[in-house]
């Protein structure tokens, strides 16, 4: 999917810098060590950065920090972001998702977010993104986690071999 000219602005890759440095100072290090590693040294917001680079990198850290670290950053992703003003409720963030995304990446397909209200307090949200799958779920449970205190359920439906994933998701 991500293919050599496509990019991510450094803004995204700070904010991941961020959401690890909530954690702790060294799980911060490793993360900056494996960029710099993969060609991506200290990203600086307003900056571009290849995709695959951060890619190969998030990849490296789920092999060495492990899935549940990896789903952990991806959960405090949405409080380092900054949202549009009329991004105020779950609903709302879980829509909005996309357009944040497409926002912080150019140069080719980068793939998709896209939502589905499936009831009151439930949807789906499919994914289709170059990001590990951990990173992918922890960035939906954060966002419902920022916009609704009551916390969330979500479920993961993935077929191993695709890279399309679906996540049912409760608050």
């Amino acid at each position: 999917m991500a293919a050599a000219n496509t990019q991510v602005k450094g803004d995204s890759l700070t904010s991941v810098v961020q959401a690890v440095s909530r954690l702790s100072e060294a799980y911060r290090k490793r993360v900056l060590d494996v960029l710099d590693k993969n060609g991506v040294p200290e990203p600086q917001e307003g900056e571009w950065y290849s995709l695959l680079a951060a890619i190969e990198s998030l990849d490296e850290l789920v092999d060495g920090i492990g899935p549940r670290t990896v789903k952990t950053i991806g959960k405090e992703i949405p409080e380092t972001v900054e949202w549009p003003p009329q991004i105020d409720s779950v609903e709302a963030g879980l829509t909005g998702l996309d357009d944040v995304y497409q926002m912080y990446h150019r140069g080719g397909d980068v793939g998709y977010y896209e939502f589905e209200k499936t009831g009151e307090t439930e949807g789906r949200m499919i994914c289709e993104t170059p990001y590990p799958s951990p990173m992918d779920q922890g960035i939906v449970e954060g966002i419902v986690k920022k916009f609704n205190d009551s916390g969330a359920f979500v479920e993961v439906e993935r077929d191993e071999t695709a890279s399309k994933r679906t996540f049912d998701v409760s608050w």
